[in-house]
């Protein structure tokens, strides 16, 4: 690649780069990748490319009277122009390309087959420490998350019995679940969704078989305590279960 192409290579490239990651937040699919505490460092990372792009560009665009040779100096040397390596753009271009190619979409049950359920929540609290939070939370307002946790942290989880569970998130299945069952999941970010995990209440609903995975529900009615795999596991028997919008953010946040 020769010198005088370069610039304006890197300028289209850090553009394009500046471009997706700004779109993706304006629209907030970036949340579909990152945990949102990431929110400014993308943002500085937008800013940045674009600033890239400028710099790239002025380099390319500037009179052509500086790149000039000075005709009083030896004629005798090579002026071939300096070349780079095209590994330097596919840097750039590659990460690009996948981003343009792949579509923008939150985790869902597929993922969450090969992944796992979080049993335990993913809690980075003591387990005293732990249920006491938990308590606090009126039961109406608690997250998927919120039950699991508390579920996870009770010495007697029957201390939940008939609570009132008022939850959303995604249809998710399990071959060894009945055919009045489903379970109502999200998935816990830490960092990016690489780390991601599962977190899931199981709900006993009669239509439960109409209901397609990877639907967002809205699940309300009392809970009671159930076990899977040996783990203590909130279930609610649902009194209403009602297709819901997908959240602004899919995920959680532990």
């Amino acid at each position: 690649m020769s010198a005088r192409a370069y610039p304006l290579i890197q300028a289209l490239l850090m553009a394009g780069l500046g471009l997706f990651l700004a779109e993706k937040l304006w629209s907030g699919a970036v949340f579909y990748y990152i945990n949102e505490r990431f929110l400014l460092l993308i943002a500085f990372g937008a800013a940045a490319a674009l600033a890239l792009a400028a710099g790239a560009a002025w380099r390319w665009w500037r009179p052509a009277a500086a790149h000039a040779p000075d005709h009083d100096h030896d004629h005798d040397h090579d002026h071939a122009p300096a070349r780079f390596p095209i590994w330097t753009v596919a840097l750039v271009a590659l990460p690009l390309a996948l981003g343009l190619a792949v579509p923008a979409r939150p985790l869902g049950a597929s993922a969450l087959a090969s992944k796992g359920l979080n049993a335990s929540g993913g809690a980075l609290l003591s387990v005293s420490g732990g249920a006491a939070v938990q308590l606090e939370i009126a039961p109406e307002q608690r997250t998927v998350l919120d039950w699991v946790r508390a579920f996870n942290y009770a010495e007697d989880p029957a201390i939940y019995t008939d609570q009132p569970a008022d939850v959303i998130g995604f249809v998710y299945r399990t071959a060894d679940l009945r055919p009045d069952q489903f379970m109502v999941s999200r998935f816990i970010v830490t960092c990016c969704a690489a780390d991601a995990s599962g977190v899931a209440m199981l709900v006993d609903w009669p239509q439960a078989a109409a209901l397609a995975e990877n639907t967002w529900v809205r699940v309300r009615g009392p809970v009671r305590a159930a076990a899977l795999n040996g783990q203590p596991l909130p279930l609610i028997a649902a009194v209403t279960v009602e297709p819901a919008e997908q959240p602004e953010h899919p995920y959680m946040y532990p």
